[in-house]
C-alpha cells in the first residue's frame, strides 16, 4: 500500500484498511473529524492506528515543511482520537439495519476472522479499540532533520491524546520500533 511516495508491506496475516480509502470513512468524513492512514488487526485482539508523516521533499517544487513537535503531536493525536471516534460512528450506523445486526450476531457467536467482510473489520476493530491495552498507535515519522529531541517531543505531546494503556511506537525507514512493516520509497 502507497501513502506519502512510501510503499508499505504489512505481514500477510494482518488485516489491514488504508483507512481514509474505506467507503464507511467517506460516508462520515467532512465532519470536522480525521482518521489515520492505516487500520490494521492484529492477531485475536490488537488494533494498530498508523500515521504516516513524510517530511523528505518529494520533488523541485515541493516544500516539506515539518511542524514543531507539539504542533505535530497535536495533528496526529487528534487523527488518533478522531479515528476511535469514527469506527464507533461507522458501527452504529451499520447496526441501524437489522439485518446486519443479525450477521455482526452471527458473528459474535462464531468468532474467527472474516477479512472480506466489511461488517466484521468494522465491528471487530471497535470491539478492540474498546480495550486500551490492545490499541497500538503508531507515528511513521520521516524527516530529513530528526534528532532525538523532536522525537522525544513528539512522543511526550502525542501521549496526552491516547488513552491509559495504549502503546505508542515512533518508527521510520531505518528505525521500525519492532514492527514487522517494510517501507521503502514509491518509486
Amino acid at each position: 500500500m502507497t501513502e506519502s511516495d512510501l510503499n508499505f508491506t504489512f505481514p500477510p496475516d494482518w488485516i489491514v484498511r488504508k483507512f481514509d480509502a474505506t467507503g464507511a470513512y467517506r460516508s462520515v468524513s467532512g465532519h470536522g473529524l480525521k482518521g489515520v492512514d492505516f487500520l490494521c488487526l492484529v492477531g485475536a485482539d490488537e488494533v494498530y492506528l498508523i500515521e504516516v508523516k513524510n517530511f523528505y521533499r518529494r520533488g523541485k517544487r515541493q516544500l516539506a515543511v515539518r511542524r514543531d513537535p507539539q504542533a505535530l503531536a497535536d495533528h496526529v493525536g487528534r487523527k488518533f482520537a478522531d479515528t476511535r471516534r469514527l469506527v464507533a460512528i461507522v458501527l452504529r450506523a451499520m447496526q441501524r439495519r437489522w439485518h446486519v445486526r443479525m450477521l455482526l450476531f452471527y458473528y459474535s457467536l462464531h468468532r474467527r476472522p472474516r477479512p472480506g467482510s466489511h461488517y466484521w473489520f468494522w465491528a471487530e476493530a471497535a470491539r478492540r479499540l474498546a480495550v486500551p491495552d490492545h490499541v497500538h498507535c503508531v507515528l511513521w515519522l520521516e524527516t530529513p532533520e530528526g534528532g532525538e529531541h523532536y522525537e522525544t517531543a513528539t512522543a511526550n505531546g502525542l501521549r496526552q491524546w491516547l488513552q491509559e494503556g495504549n502503546r505508542l511506537t515512533i518508527a521510520e525507514r531505518g528505525r521500525t520500533g519492532g514492527l514487522p512493516i517494510r517501507v521503502r520509497a514509491a518509486t
